[in-house]
């Protein structure tokens, strides 16, 4: 992969880095005394330009390529094909994969590595623009990505504010600083568009049913970035989608003011929301291409993947939860060893690289820091999750995309990928949960000295 870079990619780095932090620097400077959050601003963009760079450094001369490589080979080669036949170039670009669109790559243009993996070839697909923005160059396309996916992350972070007021700086912790999301995030990966992804959903969905600002464009962003993750990586979208709709419904239902009616329309919201998620997995088959298809082929295929994950040329990167079949039930089964590979692993001591050793130690803290907050909050968890439809549907997709990784994933290189779309969400989770206690126990405070005086 040395090869991709030359002393062209040093130049174009500069420029880029430079235009983008004058950039940072002016919108900073305009919002900080209006928003005070905007402190963070310029330097979670600073943060997320230089992991794209060390990202790309250790693919670089670390591991010497790898699926980063193949994904800008596979941009370049689409670019190349506009100079031939434009025509082609759009077929390319609207995901048409025919044996005829195939035959048109040759020497001059490369051959793409992924063109036969519809979910991969999507990735070089949507990297197009930014290998054009980058100048070719592979480390300009890296930053130039990074900084135009940086604005749905900082949409997303701005509702969560709103939400949870005093929320800013655990909030911006969990979206722009931690360092397996910051390092796994910023790179050109499939991970950084899903966990994009998922936030825009959040975001638009926010936008629609609860502000109700600019509605149109927001169920167009909607369609975009759920094409986008039905594309890449289609189980994040089935998750997401489920666990918004939950959180509209449950919006939806406390609009109504009469407990009575919001008892009553309960069980038919559920039954509606279970309903619409199978209908719409059922119909994205043409996009998902097949093996994702429908509830039960993505059942199939966890068995498949779990099967030959576990085989010896991972070597000791790799872990089993243990054997399950294809049904309901014994995906249930292995629901405490697949949720906790999912939420927690690789354990300090399964670390056999520098970088399982990082994430580690970020889990040692996650973990703990989990089971204090479930110790300290007990009973208390649930009412706070039926006070708080936002906050649950946070938890329920945490549990399901965790769930869903922990039983498909079986070694650690991959796992410490995928989880770093939930990461956010369970940093946000609980940390609220420490908030609302610290909170609580400040109040019973206050008024037992308001007793005693």
């Amino acid at each position: 992969m040395r090869e991709l870079v030359s002393g062209f990619d040093g130049v174009i780095v500069l420029v880029l880095f430079f235009i983008i932090y004058l950039y940072c620097s002016k919108v900073q400077e305009d919002n900080i005394e209006t928003y005070h959050y905007y402190t963070h601003f310029k330097r979670a963009v600073l943060v997320k330009l230089l992991f794209g760079l060390l990202f790309a450094c250790v693919y670089i001369f670390y591991y010497d390529g790898g699926d980063t490589q193949y994904y800008y080979t596979g941009a370049r080669s689409i670019v190349r094909i506009a100079k031939k036949d434009f025509f082609a170039f759009i077929q390319l670009m609207a995901g048409e994969r025919t044996p005829e669109l195939r035959s048109l790559f040759d020497y001059t243009t490369g051959w793409p590595t992924y063109f036969k993996d519809a979910n991969s070839w999507a990735v070089c697909r949507f990297s197009v623009p930014f290998y054009l923005l980058g100048c070719g160059s592979y480390l300009g396309m890296t930053l130039m990505m990074d900084a135009f996916l940086f604005i749905p992350m900082w949409r997303f972070y701005r509702m969560i504010i709103r939400i949870y007021p005093r929320s800013q700086n655990y909030a911006a912790f969990a979206l722009f600083y931690i360092p397996s999301v910051c390092f796994w995030g910023s790179g050109l990966l499939k991970d950084v568009w899903c966990l994009v992804g998922v936030l825009s959903v959040y975001y638009s969905c926010w936008m629609v049913f609860v502000r109700r600002k600019k509605v149109f464009g927001n169920i167009f962003r909607y369609l975009v970035w759920a094409y986008i993750l039905t594309s890449i990586r289609p189980y994040a979208f089935y998750t997401v989608f489920a666990t918004s709709v939950v959180w509209i419904a449950l919006i939806l239902l406390r609009r109504l003011n009469n407990k009575m009616i919001q008892v009553a329309f309960f069980p038919l919201v559920a039954v509606f929301v279970i309903v619409m998620y199978a209908v719409f997995v059922d119909n994205m088959g043409d996009i998902a291409e097949g093996k994702y298809a429908s509830v039960g082929s993505m059942m199939e295929q966890a068995v498949i993947i779990q099967d030959d994950l576990k085989r010896d040329y991972y070597g000791t990167n790799s872990f089993d939860i243990g054997t399950f079949d294809a049904s309901i039930s014994g995906m249930l089964s292995k629901t405490p060893q697949a949720l906790t590979a999912g939420l927690f692993r690789p354990f300090l001591w399964e670390a056999r690289t520098p970088f399982m050793l990082l994430s580690g130690v970020e889990n040692f803290f996650l973990l703990v820091l989990s089971l204090l907050v479930l110790f300290k909050m007990r009973l208390n968890l649930f009412r706070v999750f039926i006070d708080d439809a936002f906050l649950l549907s946070l938890a329920l997709f945490v549990v399901a995309f965790g769930f869903f990784i922990g039983l498909t994933i079986a070694n650690f290189g991959a796992l410490v990928r995928y989880r770093i779309i939930l990461l956010p969400f369970l940093v946000i989770i609980l940390f609220r949960l420490r908030y609302l206690y610290k909170k609580a126990e400040e109040d019973d405070e206050e008024e037992a000295e308001e007793f005693v005086s």
